[in-house]
């Protein structure tokens, strides 16, 4: 860390997570106003330039805490419009019945990069404390360059007239709660992030009873990267195979199973399959849900009705993560496992007998 105070990066870690809560809801009005290519072409120059601002610094001597909290700011806000837009901007890209694919192997990138992102930053590190800065400034200039590569329009023709933004924002909101689907999966989902998103700190207690090492303990998020990616690939034949139904409920019921092992796990090796079987689950939905989703919504919706499913889907994660520490605390890995496994019996049951879910093709 260039601070060498944890205290002073996880606040820096906060900051940048604060904008998402503050910019999805009209960042996603907005996404669907703006042209979102370049939207997204100004957001990445503008990473590019925030985190290229470090090494500049550093090199110079004048490099403040100040300075690294701007650019966690920037960097979490950029992001946020970013994200918004290539979410919006992927049915455009491709044709509906790609969308699978497609977003499958934007999450096999995703988790390639988080599989090697650490190591290689470690690296990286080791030359030089500003260098995964610089690294990743160069790879925002990067896409930036792609994204004036490519052709082809990212959204259609806007033809309605513009109203106020609280205005636009509600239509979005409104649309998702008058579809009797989409509003199920984002309350589903709302609860299966509350439930996981402690989910590192579960591992990370139940290695250390095993007095697992450090670097062993970095093999376990290893594996559980590896499933991930498999779990991306898989969703593709998942998809072809069997109903939108099928798959969905069918993934609901396999969740349980991986996290309640996690309970008896005798090794850190078979820890680290058991989290590996998870993510591959976690994938596959992910990809499942979210393709089908995307095509569902109308383009000129796609930016505020996705921001309104993901403020839903993300709403309990911080809540999540305090239940974790606390029944953690209070009444050990074991119990919370059983209870938390319990919670996803609970929303499988709910899938299966939901009729929107259920019927859903």
């Amino acid at each position: 860390m260039l601070t060498h105070s944890p205290a002073q990066a996880g606040f820096a870690g906060a900051l940048r997570a604060v904008p998402y809560f503050i910019f999805t809801l009209p960042g996603g009005a907005l996404i669907d106003r703006w042209n979102r290519k370049w939207v997204m072409i100004l957001c990445d120059a503008g990473r590019a330039l925030s985190l290229g601002s470090i090494p500049v610094a550093f090199v110079l001597g004048h490099l403040t805490i100040v300075q690294l909290y701007i650019v966690a700011l920037l960097e979490g806000t950029l992001y946020v419009f970013f994200d918004l837009a290539e979410t919006a901007s992927l049915p455009r890209v491709v044709s509906k019945e790609q969308l699978p694919a497609a977003t499958a192997q934007n999450n096999v990138t995703f988790g390639i990069t988080t599989l090697l992102g650490p190591p290689l930053g470690t690296v990286l590190y080791s030359f030089g404390r500003f260098l995964p800065f610089l690294a990743d400034a160069v790879s925002y200039t990067t896409s930036v360059l792609s994204l004036f590569l490519m052709r082809v329009k990212f959204q259609e023709e806007r033809i309605a007239p513009r109203r106020k933004l609280y205005l636009e924002v509600s239509e979005g909101m409104k649309w998702l709660w008058q579809q009797p689907l989409l509003r199920s999966m984002a309350l589903l989902n709302c609860v299966m992030a509350g439930l996981g998103s402690g989910g590192t700190l579960l591992i990370l207690v139940l290695a250390q009873r095993q007095h697992t090492s450090t670097a062993f303990i970095g093999f376990i998020f290893s594996l559980g990267g590896i499933g991930a990616i498999l779990g991306s690939l898989l969703a593709r034949p998942v998809q072809q195979h069997f109903s939108y139904a099928r798959a969905i409920i069918g993934i609901l019921w396999l969740y349980p199973l991986p996290y309640v092992l996690l309970a008896v796990a005798p090794t850190p090796l078979i820890l680290g399959g058991l989290l590996a079987a998870g993510l591959l689950v976690d994938a596959t939905y992910n990809v499942v849900q979210f393709s089908y989703r995307l095509s569902l919504i109308p383009d000129e919706l796609q930016g505020r009705v996705n921001s309104s499913f993901r403020l839903i889907s993300y709403s309990l994660r911080p809540l999540g993560q305090v239940l974790t520490g606390v029944l953690l605390q209070d009444i050990g890995p074991i119990f919370t496992i059983l209870a938390f496994s319990l919670c996803l019996v609970f929303l499988a049951v709910a899938a299966s007998l939901n009729s929107h879910v259920r019927n859903a093709r």
